[in-house]
């Protein structure tokens, strides 16, 4: 594994072999009739359709070939509409024992784990209402397990930080956009705006699985994160005595309505000056972290991006160049 190329780094008519990990894996019928495998491959650089036109070239159980498993293949890449894909000759089921090092096949953010998890204690210090700071440190302090998966989750499934860490770093990005926002509208509750935004999105920790390929847990599809964190936040509201009501009601309605929308998720509208600052910074980060993304994916060399169902666009790749200081 040490020596085999990162996916990203893969052109079209290089050959691979080596292990993977199938994000999707489907046995499907040609419009010939004859039976193939469609795959979903990735390791921590991104990911590759794969397809092994003649399911034959399986070694060993077939029924092992599934999503979330290690894979060893061999084939080239090839393309498909301006798309990097890799055409397989063979495919075989892994062992985790004889994949080795798991880090090599999932995401993760660039920012230092315990970096950002220091940020993340000094921005709950920086807290001064000592009720919503008692809130947050009973959560994302005390409750240590809430605390490492926070760390570790990513932010999204497939949409926007998807990678391990992705939802630590997306909630500090956020936060750091509010604190601005706060300087500039004198009239906003700082505390209660940084609840709303180191709240909103804390389920993920159980409404995703990323141990292997990124996916929904049973309670995710059941309730989604929402539902999950306000349970969360209700309970750590009934641990602290005197606890004010409308306080508890306020921060509750900004993560009930970080959505934006009824159609997106939300039970609400935004309908408080911090729940709506909440909303669109958090709808922000994500979108152009998307952008960002799309600008700098090198499995093409086109001008536009592929269509993002989740922007509903095409992104520009082009850039202009930012002025350096010292050149004016």
């Amino acid at each position: 594994m040490s020596d085999q190329p990162l996916l990203r780094s893969l052109k079209e008519g290089a050959a691979f072999q080596g292990f993977l990990l199938a994000q999707e894996a489907a046995y499907k019928v040609s419009a010939k009739g004859s039976e193939y495998l469609e795959l979903k491959l990735s390791d921590a650089s991104g990911d590759l359709k794969a397809f092994l036109w003649d399911v034959r070239a399986i070694e060993g159980d077939m029924d092992a070939v599934q999503p979330d498993a290690f894979l060893w293949v061999k084939g080239a890449v090839t393309s498909y509409n301006g798309r990097l894909q890799m055409k397989l000759d063979k495919v075989r089921f892994a062992a985790d024992v004889e994949v080795g090092d798991f880090s090599r096949f999932f995401p993760v953010s660039a920012r230092p784990v315990p970096d950002m998890l220091a940020e993340l204690d000094a921005l709950i210090a920086s807290v001064e209402d000592p009720w919503i700071r008692r809130l947050l440190e009973a959560l994302f302090v005390v409750d240590t397990d809430l605390r490492a998966a926070f760390a570790q989750a990513p932010a999204a499934k497939s949409m926007h930080h998807v990678f391990l860490g992705g939802l630590l770093e997306h909630t500090l990005s956020v936060a750091a956009m509010a604190d601005r926002a706060c300087g500039h509208y004198r009239a906003l509750n700082r505390d209660l705006v940084q609840a709303g935004v180191l709240l909103h999105d804390v389920g993920k920790t159980a409404e995703l699985s990323y141990q292997r390929s990124f996916g929904y847990t049973d309670a995710g599809n059941l309730l989604g994160h929402i539902a999950l964190e306000t349970d969360w936040i209700n309970r750590a509201v009934g641990k602290i005595p005197g606890f004010p009501e409308d306080l508890r009601l306020q921060i509750l309605h900004i993560v009930l309505s970080h959505h934006g929308r009824l159609e997106f998720g939300s039970p609400v509208l935004p309908k408080t000056p911090e729940a709506l600052l909440v909303h669109y910074l958090d709808d922000l980060d994500g979108k152009l972290e998307v952008m960002f993304r799309a600008a700098q994916d090198e499995s093409d060399s086109g001008s536009w991006s592929p269509y993002h169902r989740a922007l509903d666009r095409m992104i520009y790749r082009r850039r202009w160049p930012k002025v350096d200081p010292v050149e004016k």
